[in-house]
């Protein structure tokens, strides 16, 4: 492994840094004191925190990796690449490179980013020339930004996309909060924010999703949400949520056309929405911008995975909506107008398993979900979902699932597929 450079050199390449890109770099030890004073364009001097050492803290550094650079932010607004410092087992300290924006921030986002904070009216003005001030750097920019600064710190050549592949080493929150930061379509162009975002990149992210082509749709739906427009002038965190639940919106109609059943879509939609609005930052509102639109994109993969005839699916429809209830091959017969037996041997040839089979398969499932997601008692459940009583539900569920539904309460659904 690599060793970062000495200090003294560190110094150097921060003032390289500030030099060309006009953006602060800084040095600072384990215990985020700074080690230099080299403040590139100027010393910045942020509205929201009392120090630098308290602005240091709501970045976790601790999550930066010595194999990488780090890509950070703030409130969605201020952007900032961090690198950690080490010579073999002792660690030095970071090199924090920013803040830097990726576009000019509309004044309607600053005035809602300040009432969100409640910054005093006396310090609005400072705080209104702070956001202005960021230097701006593109989100390709800053990833080169990062690449170069890694470079010179630890003489290792990274390509851009070695950050992407490397990401894998973060924890799961911290993997999406990098990847909302990274400007994925590769453009180093904002002419204006005045402008909206490209139509043509929302049918692209859209189209993805009625395809469930979630490894496409990642690329796009962690896009820096910049030209969005602005929909609460009095509040930014108002702002992002109503854009949240706009995309929710489209999201929802897109999985239905492409084939999510709608009671799942709506559902799914206003757990989204709920969630929501129990939000209070920006921060966890884009990332749940995100969940959603892969959720979406997840679930309609999963419902294209087995396309099956209309008769088939009619079928399937059915047993959905009428899950709580006895439903008999004769009633389903009934519903698509076909003979039982012909019915059944077609059920059985597309999908693999005989309508009653399936029938209990997705009750178990259900039962998964309520046993995961509400206190109801055992008892309960097996009578809502007309079971004939609670030793014949435990005898399905075991033999589908491998535990009894008491098991699978306890453990969880989570534990349960890690034990495996």
């Amino acid at each position: 492994m690599e060793y970062a450079a000495s200090d003294e050199r560190i110094l150097f390449i921060c003032k390289l840094m500030s030099g060309n890109f006009q953006a602060q770099a800084r040095y600072v030890n384990t215990q985020l004191e700074p080690l230099t004073g080299t403040d590139g364009n100027g010393q910045l001097a942020s509205p929201l925190y009392a120090s630098l050492q308290a602005l240091l803290e709501q970045l976790h550094l601790e999550a930066a990796m010595p194999q990488y650079p780090l890509i950070q932010t703030l409130n969605e607004l201020e952007n900032y690449v961090i690198v950690r410092i080490q010579r073999e087992s002792q660690h030095a300290g970071y090199v924090v490179f920013g803040p830097s924006a990726y576009a000019d921030i509309p004044a309607e986002a600053i005035t809602g980013m300040l009432n969100d904070y409640a910054v005093p009216i006396d310090q609005k003005e400072a705080a209104r020339a702070y956001y202005k001030a960021l230097p701006i750097i593109s989100g390709l920019k800053l990833l080169h930004a990062s690449v170069l600064l890694y470079y010179l710190l630890y003489g290792k050549e990274l390509a851009t996309l070695d950050i992407f592949h490397h990401r894998s080493l973060l924890s799961q929150a911290e993997q999406e909060r990098f990847g909302r930061h990274v400007d994925r379509n590769l453009s180093d162009q904002r002419e204006t924010t005045a402008l909206h975002h490209d139509f043509e990149l929302e049918k692209q992210l859209f189209q993805y999703m009625k395809e469930g082509r979630t490894e496409m749709l990642q690329r796009l739906a962690t896009i820096d949400p910049q030209n969005l427009g602005i929909l609460s002038r009095k509040s930014y965190l108002r702002s992002q949520k109503n854009i949240t639940i706009a995309g929710i919106t489209l999201a929802t109609r897109a999985a239905m056309e492409g084939g999510l059943h709608s009671e799942i879509a709506y559902t799914m939609s206003d757990l989204y929405i709920q969630h929501l609005e129990e939000l209070t930052d920006i921060q966890s509102v884009v990332k749940l911008r995100t969940e959603a639109m892969l959720g979406f994109a997840e679930r309609v993969r999963h419902s294209r995975a087995g396309q099956f005839s209309k008769v088939v699916m009619e079928c399937q429809q059915y047993i959905f909506n009428h899950i709580y209830e006895n439903i008999s091959v004769a009633a389903l017969a009934g519903k698509v107008r076909l003979n039982a037996n012909y019915l059944s041997q077609l059920f059985k040839k597309e999908v693999g398993i005989p309508i009653h089979s399936y029938i209990m398969r997705e009750k178990v499932e259900e039962a998964k979900r309520l046993l995961t997601a509400s206190e109801l008692t055992l008892s309960e459940i097996w009578a809502r979902l007309n079971f004939y009583d609670q030793s014949h539900f435990t005898k399905i569920f075991k033999k589908q699932i491998g535990v009894t539904p008491k098991q699978y309460r306890a453990y969880g659904q989570v534990r349960l597929e890690e034990k495996e």
